[in-house]
């Protein structure tokens, strides 16, 4: 499971990077606290190995249940192998388990191939520190967009949108082929992400490997 918590934990420093969450405290027992600060969702506590050291899952519930701003304010998000047990725990503590599936994902940066925009479209990709951004655009308006942190080897996806009305044209894969292909060149070796079902089949065919299930509950 080592490689696991290492996983979580690259995973979330990208995903802080993305969101704009600059404090993160490691409390050395499984545990990452991430001050989100946003509306009805003020932290975010990620357990690291949650099926070997199930106990982590109590103290984050403890934790989550303690956050300032009342009920709904703190989560817990873990990556399992069991996700029955982890639902059942979650629930066995107090805890809402939200039911949308997600997955953990990875993938070798050279491994997803590279994709051309359909000629209607224009796509632009910006540097913005370690945050890569891409958009899609129909007559100058976004129809499609993503973006993707560097920290170190790894690049983190995260918020791949395309309007629904523009689906099925190979935006999401032309937008994901940008970042891959920025992140690349920024010195990034391997992507990391958390799909939902609706990106779940894009990823699956640009090469991206389900590593977990992941599994999301508030207080």
């Amino acid at each position: 499971m080592r490689d696991r918590e290492e996983l979580v934990r690259r995973w979330q420093a990208g995903w802080s990077v993305s969101r704009g969450w600059t404090t993160v405290e490691d409390d050395h027992d499984g545990i990452l606290t991430v001050r989100a600060g946003e509306d009805n969702r003020a932290m975010e506590y990620v357990v690291l190995d949650a099926d070997d050291k199930p106990e982590r899952v109590e103290r984050a519930a403890e934790l989550a249940l303690a956050a300032p701003g009342g009920r709904g304010a703190g989560y817990i998000t873990l990556a399992t192998d069991d996700k029955e047990a982890r639902v059942e725990q979650l629930e066995d503590l107090g805890l809402e388990v939200q039911r949308d599936q997600d997955w953990l994902m990875t993938i070798q940066l050279s491994e997803q191939p590279a994709l051309k925009l359909h000629e209607r479209y224009a796509l632009h990709t910006e540097l913005e520190g370690d945050l890569i951004i891409t958009r899609a655009t129909l007559h100058g308006g976004v129809v499609s967009s993503g973006r993707m942190a560097v920290v170190g080897p790894d690049a983190v996806a995260d918020r791949i949108e395309t309007d629904p009305a523009h689906r099925r044209r190979g935006l999401g894969s032309a937008v994901m082929a940008s970042l891959v292909e920025t992140a690349a060149a920024q010195g990034a070796k391997r992507g990391i992400l958390i799909a939902s079902i609706d990106g779940l089949r894009l990823y699956r065919s640009l090469g991206w490997k389900v590593v977990a299930d992941v599994v999301t509950a508030r207080c």
